[in-house]
């Protein structure tokens, strides 16, 4: 809420000089009266002058400025007001893996989640690639999924946990026994 555009910044000061320079060279009343012939903004022997040249609202009035104009949620969603929802929510991992991340409960705000369960979700995977290759297993398939919710109290979109699948399956070559007696036939079925 404290971020001034430089941009923003240099055109107040410049009309804040401009209005100056005017009044000490009399030129406003000229300006004024041009002003109200035409309809525009008016400013009264320069009573208000320093209503037109503080734009900016002091920081202990921000809040209650910002309250006026948007609803609570939308405060929350901005950031200006701390949705409870967020603060409290934590993150803890539910599979018997206990050499990953996440063992206890854990607070991640809202941008750091996706990131953390991410992250977190890559650890189940090398974790079972590696289990499958001690075991002598292949791997068949592997899926990571990713889920999103929308806090309810503020409405922001956050990574609500994940969920990673892995089918191995034993190692077989269909070559190996064909040497054997039992086997032969098995690779070319053929009729005489």
């Amino acid at each position: 809420m404290d971020r001034i555009y430089p941009a923003q910044a240099a055109n107040q000061v410049r009309n804040v000089q401009l209005i100056k320079g005017k009044i000490s060279s009399g030129e406003v009343q000229k300006s004024l009266d041009y002003d109200r012939m035409i309809g525009g903004p008016s400013v009264n022997n320069g009573k208000n002058l320093q209503q037109l040249s503080n734009k900016l609202v002091p920081s202990e009035q921000r809040l209650s400025t910002l309250a006026d104009v948007f609803d609570d949620k939308t405060l929350k969603r901005m950031g200006a007001v701390e949705c409870a929802t967020c603060a409290s929510r934590t993150y803890q991992d539910k599979s018997d893996d206990a050499s990953v991340s996440f063992q206890a409960p854990t607070h991640l705000s809202p941008s750091q989640a996706a990131w953390a369960v991410i992250s977190h979700e890559m650890e189940h995977v090398s974790n079972e690639q590696a289990d499958a290759k001690e075991e002598g297993k292949e791997i068949i398939a592997q899926s990571v999924q990713i889920f999103h919710s929308i806090c309810p109290e503020c409405g922001i979109s956050y990574v609500s946990g994940g969920l990673t699948k892995t089918t191995t399956a034993n190692k077989t070559n269909a070559y190996k026994d064909v040497m054997t007696h039992q086997a032969v036939g098995n690779l070319v079925d053929m009729m005489l």
